[in-house]
C-alpha cells in the first residue's frame, strides 16, 4: 500500500490508523513511512499491465483492530493475518449457514431441514407465492358491503336467516345526535322488528331512561297512517289471563300500569295513565276507551260490547271548558254501544235510558241519597221513612169558649195508636204511645197530614147543633184539630163551626202540611180542643189519625 501524503503526523503513536491521511512519526518507519516505488514500466503492447506499484503477501498484513464479532460470535481476532482472517470468515459462514433448518406455517413444510440457503430461499419464495395464488378474492354479503379491495363496512342486504349469539356478552350501539337504531319495513304485512320470536320465558324488552317531563316518554310509539279509518299505534295480547276469586291481586292482566312516587301523600294522586286527543276540538267530541270480544284468537271477529267516553260540552278555553263522563252499553239488536249512564259537569248523574217507563217491576227499594251525596237504599216508594197513628178518640171533654182556649197548643194531645213507624223501609222506634209524642228521626221534608170523623153524642134533631152556643147575643161553638211541636209552634190546624140549631149529624175535619223542613229530633203531637157545647163520647166507627212521611 503506497500513500503520497508524508508530511502529516501526530505525537501519539498508540492508536492503530487505517487511512493515509494520519500518519505518526516513529511508528515502525523511524520518521516517516516507506514510500512504494513507481511501478515499473509496462511492456509496449501488454494486454494486461499490472497496475499496483508492488505486490504484498496476504501472510504479511497483519490485522491488529478490535475482535470482529457476529450475533456474540468471534469471527475474525486482532493480530490475524489477512489469509487468516479470510479463512475464519469462509468457515464461519461455512459452518453456521451451510444448511436450514426445517421450517414450517401451521402444518405446512415451508423449508426442508438440510437445505441451503439459497434453496431454502427458494422454497420460501415458492410457498408463498402459490398460497397467494390459491387465495380467494375477500367478499362481503349478508348484511356486510366491500367499501374496497381491502375493506369491508357493515351495511347491505340479508341473503339468510342470521343469528347472533352473545351468549354472556352485550351488543351495545351508542349514539349521540341520530337513533341508535332505525329499522324499516316497506312490506304492508309482518312484523318490522320480532323480539322473543320463539317464544322462551325471560323478558322480550326492557326499556330504560332517565328522560323527565311531560311529552318525553321512555318509549314512544306514533303510527303516522293517513288512512280515513285511523291506525293503531300498539298492540297488547296477553293469553289464559283469567281473574283470580280467591285471590285477585294474583290474577295476571294483559297489560300492567304502575307508578310510583314518594311525593304522592295525603290527597295527592300518583298519574299511571292519562288518554288524550288531538285535532278533535269541536265541541261534544272526546276520548273514549272501547271493550271488546272476540269470537276467535285474532281480531277480525272482535265486536265492541262498551265503551268509556270522555267528552268536552263546552271548548271555548281550558278554564270554561265542561266535560261529560259517559258509560256506554251495546244492547241486543244494536250494533253500536249507546249511552246508558252519563255524569255531567255539573255533577248531576243521569240514567239515559230511564224516565220513559221502558223498565217496569214490582220496586222492594228506592235509590236515594244522603246529605253527602252518598246513595242508598231505601223502601220502595215514597215511604221509606213514615208514621202513622190512628184509633177510635176517647172521650174529649169539654172547655169553655176563650181567647186562651181557642189556640190550639193549649189543647188536649191525642194518643192514638202507631199503625206503623219506619225509617229507610226498616221499623224503628219514633213514636210513643203513651205521651203521644213522634220524634223526627231524620232531617229532610215532611208531609203532615190529620184526619177526625166524630159523630154526635145528641140524639136530639140536630146533632151537633144541639148546642146552647150561636144563638143571638152567643158565639159559635167551635171544635179544634192541630199538629204542634208540643210547644208555641203550630204546623198545620183547622177547625169547625157549630151553631145552635144547626143541622150536623158529624164532624169532619181534614188537613195537613206538605215539605215541610223538620230536622231529626224535632218532637210534634196531635192535639185538639172541643169548645162546642156538645160533651163527645166514644162511639164505635169513629177514628183520629195523623200520619208522617219523609219525601225528601
Amino acid at each position: 500500500m503506497s500513500c503520497n501524503n508524508t508530511n502529516s503526523t501526530c505525537s501519539n503513536c498508540s492508536n492503530n490508523y487505517s487511512s493515509c491521511n494520519n500518519k505518526c512519526t516513529k511508528c515502525g518507519c523511524k520518521d516517516s513511512f516507506l514510500t512504494s516505488p513507481p511501478p515499473c514500466p509496462t511492456p509496449q503492447g501488454c494486454p494486461d499491465p499490472i497496475p499496483c506499484q508492488e505486490v504484498l503477501s496476504s501472510d504479511c498484513i497483519i490485522y491488529n483492530g478490535p475482535d470482529i464479532e457476529c450475533n456474540g460470535d468471534v469471527i475474525i481476532t486482532s493480530d490475524s493475518t489477512w489469509a487468516e482472517s479470510l479463512q475464519d470468515l469462509v468457515d464461519y459462514f461455512c459452518n453456521t449457514y451451510s444448511t436450514v433448518p426445517l421450517m414450517i406455517c401451521g402444518e405446512d413444510i415451508v423449508v426442508i431441514a438440510g437445505s441451503s440457503v439459497n434453496s431454502a430461499l427458494q422454497q420460501i419464495v415458492t410457498y408463498f407465492c402459490d398460497a397467494i395464488v390459491n387465495i380467494q378474492p375477500t367478499t362481503a354479503n349478508n348484511g356486510l358491503t366491500m367499501s374496497t379491495l381491502t375493506n369491508v363496512k357493515l351495511g347491505g342486504s340479508l341473503i339468510q336467516n342470521t343469528t347472533l349469539t352473545n351468549s354472556t356478552f352485550a351488543l351495545n350501539i351508542n349514539s349521540t345526535t341520530v337513533p341508535a337504531l332505525a329499522l324499516q319495513r316497506t312490506s304492508a304485512s309482518g312484523f318490522t322488528l320480532a323480539v322473543n320470536p320463539i317464544g322462551t320465558t325471560c323478558q322480550a324488552i326492557s326499556a330504560q331512561s332517565t328522560t323527565t317531563g311531560f311529552l318525553s316518554p321512555v318509549v314512544d310509539i306514533a303510527c303516522n297512517s293517513a288512512g280515513s279509518i285511523g291506525s293503531q299505534a300498539i298492540g297488547a295480547k296477553g293469553r289464559n289471563n283469567l281473574e283470580n276469586s280467591v285471590s285477585p291481586i294474583s290474577a295476571v292482566p294483559a297489560v300492567y300500569i304502575e307508578t310510583s312516587t314518594s311525593s304522592a301523600s295525603g290527597g295527592t294522586n300518583s298519574i299511571a295513565l292519562r288518554l288524550g286527543s288531538t285535532d278533535n276540538g269541536s265541541s261534544r267530541s272526546g276520548v273514549s276507551i272501547e271493550f271488546g270480544n272476540t269470537i276467535t284468537a285474532g281480531n277480525s271477529n272482535a265486536y265492541i260490547t262498551n265503551r268509556i267516553i270522555s267528552k268536552k260540552i263546552n271548548n271555548t278555553s281550558e278554564s270554561s271548558m265542561a266535560s261529560e263522563f259517559v258509560i256506554q252499553g251495546k244492547p241486543g239488536g244494536t250494533v253500536n254501544p249507546v249511552d246508558q249512564l252519563t255524569l255531567q259537569s255539573t255533577g248531576q248523574l243521569r240514567l239515559n235510558n230511564y224516565g220513559i217507563g221502558t223498565f217496569t217491576g214490582v220496586p222492594a227499594y228506592n235509590l236515594s241519597t244522603t246529605a253527602l251525596g252518598n246513595v242508598i237504599e231505601t223502601t220502595a216508594g215514597l215511604a221509606g221513612t213514615m208514621f202513622r197513628a190512628s184509633s177510635p178518640p176517647l172521650s174529649i171533654p169539654l172547655v169553655l169558649p176563650s181567647l186562651t182556649n181557642s189556640e190550639i197548643t193549649n189543647g188536649v194531645t191525642i194518643k192514638p195508636t202507631v199503625v206503623y213507624q219506619l225509617v229507610n223501609g226498616v221499623t224503628t222506634t219514633q213514636y210513643a204511645p203513651g205521651t203521644g209524642i213522634w220524634t223526627c228521626p231524620q232531617t229532610g221534608k215532611y208531609d203532615i197530614n190529620y184526619n177526625v170523623y166524630l159523630t154526635s153524642p145528641s140524639a136530639a134533631a140536630f146533632g151537633w147543633g144541639d148546642t146552647a152556643l150561636g144563638v143571638t147575643g152567643v158565639g159559635p161553638g167551635q171544635f179544634f184539630i192541630g199538629v204542634t211541636n208540643n210547644s208555641t209552634i203550630t204546623y198545620c190546624a183547622d177547625y169547625r163551626t157549630v151553631m145552635n140549631k144547626q143541622y150536623l149529624r158529624n164532624l169532619y175535619l181534614t188537613g195537613g202540611m206538605q215539605g215541610v223542613d223538620i230536622n231529626a229530633g224535632t218532637t210534634l203531637v196531635l192535639k185538639i180542643q172541643n169548645m162546642t157545647g156538645v160533651a163527645y163520647t166514644t162511639t164505635a166507627n169513629d177514628k183520629i189519625d195523623w200520619a208522617i212521611k219523609r219525601v225528601g
